[in-house]
């Protein structure tokens, strides 16, 4: 048996030891292994690096959006890390995605503080799969987010969520799109792009 050298850490991952609040969370020191961390509603979470090909499917849809955009005259952005999705309350919420498109008129809205977006992407992996399919994709869903794209390198499908809410209670409405078939949004009309293209080695 080895053991091991207890060291006091004061960078907590359990709400019930430590909640966070925006100004705390910038304070913190970076992870060393090109990871970084992501704070919901108080709570740290720590997000591994991604692969290099998550740098490829992004590079080709935010060119295939930014010329989209080019071409339709829309005055919207498209962000990249490190930009990211903030906000304060008791608590902060800080969300980095993968790449994020904000229209004129939402930047209007939120003024200075990037509170949320009209789309946000995120590409998964088997470190980070469920905790963007669940924790992230509902906090965005209580952001504001009018639509989530899920990228899966492994399995090359993309799946597509829209907002919607039925009651007064928000839930996603989804969409799988598989090689051979088309990714099309319901936020930005007429853009679309092939995910074997998506997939492109």
């Amino acid at each position: 048996m080895q053991v091991l050298e207890s060291v006091q850490s004061n960078i907590s991952f359990s709400s019930l030891l430590k909640r966070y609040t925006l100004e705390e969370f910038y304070a913190l020191p970076e992870p060393a292994d090109r990871s970084h961390y992501e704070l919901i509603e108080g709570v740290l979470h720590i997000v591994p690096p991604p692969k290099n090909i998550h740098d490829d499917i992004i590079a080709v849809l935010s060119r295939s959006l930014t010329l989209f955009l080019a071409a339709n005259d829309d005055p919207g952005r498209v962000f990249h890390p490190r930009a990211s999705i903030y906000v304060e309350n008791v608590w902060g919420t800080y969300l980095e995605p993968d790449m994020m498109y904000v229209s004129s008129e939402l930047r209007e809205k939120m003024g200075e503080r990037r509170t949320s977006a009209d789309i946000v992407f995120e590409c998964l992996s088997e470190s980070t799969g469920v905790y963007d399919r669940t924790t992230k994709a509902d906090t965005y869903l209580a952001l504001g987010i009018k639509e989530l794209w899920l990228i899966d390198s492994d399995n090359e499908t993309v799946e597509i969520r829209n907002a919607d809410a039925k009651d007064g209670i928000l839930f996603w409405q989804k969409r799988l799109y598989s090689k051979g078939e088309i990714a099309e949004s319901n936020v930005l009309e007429n853009w679309q792009i092939a995910v074997s293209e998506i997939f492109a080695k």
